[in-house]
């Protein structure tokens, strides 16, 4: 059993470590400093006589453990004292009441390091992206859980650092958000909490890589170009009066020509200069449900007709679902109709993107063809009025 518990364990590591190193691929590296760095560094005394010293006095004579702007450490000041070794936090700023508001979760001395020479010899900060890192919203919870609020002014974007130096020339650096403990159980938390910062910062990369991925036309159906005999076979039902008359799809163009949409509703500004030429605008819809149909009529100033086989839509069904909310353009098309009043309804099956023909009388055949990439994807007005100044009168209608 032992061999099984150590190989899951490793396993279990390795997993952490690798979306440790993924997750932490844009933190900057931090540089040990040197001993001689920090001993020049000036500091300053905040107890009223406003001393400022090398230090080097910090552990010259004992050694200390010094914190910048850690305020967790405060349990081991028994076994310091026992030591003989101090325990010292440095701040790089002061502003307000911080200090003040800092010492009853420190027990220990504060000095101000204006030099930022603990801060590290490369500064590292953390800006926006802190916000999307499971640790920093863990570690700010436990704060508060403190009773620790911090305060809301200064610069509160850099990283600080622990050091444990010895007296004379023994040194050691630890630059970390939280210092390690040894016990089984802190190594555990330790783990833990790796695992949730990297599941969640792993989970946020997804999502941003969907969202972009979505609004490119890299996952889209590409639609197939309809044959003008499978229209003219459609099938399509009036939907004005009481009676449903079903008639072949061929008799709105075959003597005048017609501009088809399949569920769109702004071309009725054509609706003049179609009717100048005498060419019909009519819009078909795959369905009739509830008061669809009547709402539609006060957007759009033409015949509306209902397809059921859903010849208009395509020779290949296409469809758009979840990756439709992750597309910019989808919302600003909604928000448009929106503005525009018609809210359309939330029944039915309402996937299936549409399109838009323009086809000209008897043998003229499919002069534009358009196929919604997207809802509310619009077909470009200009290349509608060209198609339709394409179409040419039969001897009949010239006749009338």
């Amino acid at each position: 059993m032992e061999p099984v518990t150590r190989t899951v364990s490793s396993l279990g590591l390795t997993v952490i470590e690798a979306l440790r190193s993924f997750t932490e691929l844009f933190l900057t590296q931090p540089l040990c400093a040197t001993l001689s760095h920090l001993g020049e560094t000036d500091l300053r005394t905040l107890d009223g006589d406003d001393r400022v010293f090398k230090a080097r006095e910090l552990w010259e004579s004992s050694g200390a453990v010094i914190m910048a702007e850690a305020s967790d450490l405060s349990s081991l000041k028994s076994q310091l004292d026992e030591r003989g070794v101090a325990l010292v936090a440095v701040v790089k700023e002061n502003i307000g009441s911080e200090i003040h508001d800092f010492r009853p979760y420190f027990n220990g001395e504060i000095f101000l390091d204006q030099q930022r020479g603990f801060y590290g010899p490369q500064e590292r900060w953390m800006g926006v992206s802190g916000i999307l890192r499971a640790g920093v919203w863990m570690n700010g919870w436990r704060a508060y859980q403190s009773g620790y609020g911090g305060n809301v002014r200064g610069e509160g974007f850099v990283l600080g650092a622990v050091y444990v130096i010895g007296p004379g020339q023994q040194f050691q650096c630890e630059i970390q958000d939280k210092p390690l403990e040894s016990s089984t159980a802190d190594m555990f938390l330790q783990d833990l909490e790796g695992v949730c910062v990297g599941l969640w910062s792993a989970g946020v990369c997804v999502v941003v890589v969907y969202i972009l991925l979505a609004n490119t036309d890299l996952f889209l159906t590409k639609p197939d170009h309809t044959s003008l005999d499978t229209l003219a076979s459609a099938e399509l039902t009036s939907t004005s009066g009481e009676d449903e008359v079903n008639f072949k799809a061929v008799s709105l163009w075959e003597r005048t020509g017609a501009v088809i949409m399949a569920e769109a509703s702004d071309l009725s500004s054509l609706k003049p200069q179609l009717d100048e030429r005498g060419v019909a605008l009519v819009a078909v819809v795959k369905e009739n449900i509830g008061s669809e149909i009547h709402d539609f009529r006060a957007y759009f100033d033409g015949q509306i007709f209902l397809d059921q086989q859903m010849c208009f839509y395509g020779v290949k069904r296409r469809t758009m679902r979840s990756s439709g909310f992750a597309r910019f353009g989808v919302w600003r098309n909604l928000l448009q109709v929106w503005r525009r009043g018609y809210h359309g309804n939330r029944e039915g099956e309402g996937y299936v993107l549409g399109g838009l023909y323009v086809i000209g009388p008897e043998n003229q055949g499919i002069l534009l063809e358009h196929h919604e990439k997207e809802f509310g994807d619009k077909a470009d007005l200009t290349a509608v009025r060209m198609a339709v100044s394409w179409i040419q009168k039969t001897e009949e209608t010239q006749d009338n």
